[in-house]
C-alpha cells in the first residue's frame, strides 16, 4: 500500500512538470508559459513580445517553477521524514515487545525455578520428618525392647528369689501368697511389654 502511494506521488510530480503550465504576472497582465510558448486570454504571444519582456516572463515562470520544486523537494523531504519516524516508531515498537517478552520469559524462568526451589524444600523437609519419625520409632523400639529385657531379667531374680526361700522353708502360707501374686504382677508386666514390642514391630 505505502509502495503504490509513493509511486502515485512520484507520478503525480513527474506529470505535473512537463503538464503544467506556471502562470506568471508581468505588466499587470496573467501570462501562462506552457513548454516556452506564452500566452495570454488563452491566445499565443509570444511573437508580440519583446526579447527583453520574453526573458522577464521566462524568468518569472522559472523562479516559480523552481519555488514549486522547492515546496515538492520540502514535501518529499517531510514525507521521506514522516516514513522515517514511522520505521523508527515500529522498530521501537517491535523492540519494546521483544523486550517485554524476554521479561516475561525471565519471569516464568524465575517463577518455574522458585516452584522447583519449594518443591525441593518441601521434598527435604518431608524426608527429614520421615528421618526423625524413623529415628523416634528405633527409639521406641529400642525402649520396649529394654522394658522386656528388664521385666524378664527382675522376674528370674525374683522367681529365684522365691524359690530358695521356699526351699529353705522359710516362708509362711502368708508369704507365699504374697510372692504368687508379686510373680504374677510381674508376668504380666513382661506380656504388657511383649504386647507392645509387637506393636511397635
Amino acid at each position: 500500500m505505502k509502495t503504490i502511494k509513493i509511486l502515485f506521488t512520484l507520478l503525480i510530480t513527474l506529470v505535473s512538470h512537463t503538464i503544467i503550465a506556471q502562470e506568471v504576472t508581468f505588466d499587470n497582465q496573467a501570462y501562462v508559459v506552457k513548454n516556452k510558448v506564452i500566452t495570454l486570454n488563452g491566445e499565443d504571444v509570444s511573437d508580440t513580445l519583446t526579447d527583453a519582456q520574453k526573458t522577464e516572463i521566462f524568468n518569472l515562470a522559472d523562479t516559480k517553477t523552481t519555488e514549486i520544486k522547492a515546496v515538492e523537494a520540502a514535501n518529499k523531504a517531510a514525507e521521506k521524514e514522516k516514513r522515517q519516524q514511522e520505521k523508527y516508531a515500529k522498530q521501537r515498537e517491535k523492540q519494546a515487545k521483544a523486550e517485554a517478552k524476554e521479561v516475561k520469559a525471565q519471569e516464568r524462568k524465575r517463577k518455574a525455578a522458585e516452584k522447583e526451589r519449594k518443591k525441593s524444600e518441601k521434598a527435604r523437609k518431608k524426608a527429614e520428618k520421615e528421618r526423625q519419625n524413623i529415628e523416634k520409632a528405633k527409639a521406641k523400639l529400642n525402649k520396649a525392647e529394654s522394658n522386656l529385657e528388664k521385666a524378664n531379667a527382675k522376674l528370674e531374680k525374683e522367681t529365684k528369689k522365691y524359690q530358695k526361700l521356699e526351699a529353705k522353708g522359710k516362708l509362711s502360707p502368708n508369704d507365699i501368697e504374697k510372692w504368687e501374686g508379686k510373680l504374677e504382677k510381674l508376668r504380666a508386666n513382661i506380656t504388657k511389654a511383649e504386647q507392645k514390642l509387637n506393636k511397635l514391630k
